[in-house]
């Protein structure tokens, strides 16, 4: 397999993001116990257009807004959440019919995503499919029905509707995105209410720090990992995949990008799986010195 926005600050307590990366403030709020984050998410959703003009095609308007609130709207989430929690997203919109896939990393601190408009069966009402996993816990998954087209306030009704906690997402500009998360003595219908304006003059207020968390749009897939995909779907019939041609062109389903699978290091794989399991059933161990 081959191959108006602020300027930023550039201080050693605010250093500017470098491309495909966004660092999120993470702050608290003790006058009205609320966890606030923020970030600049410019330079992370300008790799992900990178990305996907040079993978796929030039996305439309409403994709680009999906993507660009959905990024920074799964970031903020994930900053939100313990270390070394994995989360994956899938907003399943009724009309127009696409499904808007978000995935994200805590222990790599990554996100990435995609946008499906073709050949997506239209639905009843829109959803949101999560699920959730750390090591060595078995993964959470939950489905809400939300409204709207709104990728923020779809990420505000899923915390309502099945974190059973209130968060305001506030779209700052087109680049700036922040989070206000409820803790235990918050006052949620307060928090509720909040205008935008409301909501702006806490992100802006001189809270205290808790760190902050860098975030890049990375996926992951490698040459290994695509074989390994491809190989769970059609090891019993690769022929179904190959149909007598030398090779296939195959896509990353996190993030489109393409890669080229041969069919002989795809039956290579295979015969070397094959020959492992049965040294295994033999108890050979061809790893052990010779005695």
């Amino acid at each position: 397999m081959t191959d108006s926005t602020p300027a930023p600050r550039s201080d050693d307590e605010h250093p500017v993001d470098r491309v495909g990366e966004a660092t999120i403030h993470r702050l608290i709020d003790r006058e009205h116990d609320l966890l606030v984050m923020r970030a600049d998410f410019g330079p992370l959703f300008a790799a992900y257009l990178d990305h996907v003009r040079r993978w796929e095609s030039e996305p439309d308007d409403l994709s680009q807004t999906f993507m660009r609130q959905g990024l920074g709207a799964a970031a903020l989430h994930l900053a939100a959440r313990p270390d070394g929690e994995t989360v994956g997203f899938t907003i399943n919109v009724h009309h127009p019919p696409t499904n808007v896939f978000l995935t994200g990393d805590n222990t790599e601190c990554t996100v990435v995503g995609r946008v499906f408009t073709k050949d997506v069966k239209p639905s009843e009402e829109s959803r949101i499919f999560v699920q959730s996993s750390r090591l060595g816990a078995a993964p959470i998954q939950s489905v809400v029905q939300v409204e709207g087209l709104d990728i923020l306030q779809i990420f505000e009704q899923y915390w309502d509707r099945s974190e059973q906690a209130t968060a305001r997402f506030v779209e700052i500009d087109d680049a700036h995105f922040a989070m206000l998360l409820a803790l235990p003595e918050a006052d949620d219908e307060w928090l509720k209410g909040l205008s935008r304006d409301q909501a702006l003059g806490i992100v802006d207020d001189e809270l205290k720090s808790l760190g902050r968390r860098v975030y890049k749009f990375l996926c992951g897939c490698n040459p290994d990992r695509m074989m390994e995909l491809v190989r769970g779907l059609f090891e019993k019939d690769p022929e179904e995949l190959f149909r007598g041609d030398p090779g296939v062109e195959i896509l990353c389903p996190r993030c489109g990008r393409r890669w080229w699978l041969d069919r002989a290091e795809f039956d290579a794989a295979t015969d070397a799986e094959l020959d492992a399991a049965a040294d295994a059933a033999s108890g050979d161990d061809p790893t052990s010195p010779e005695d």
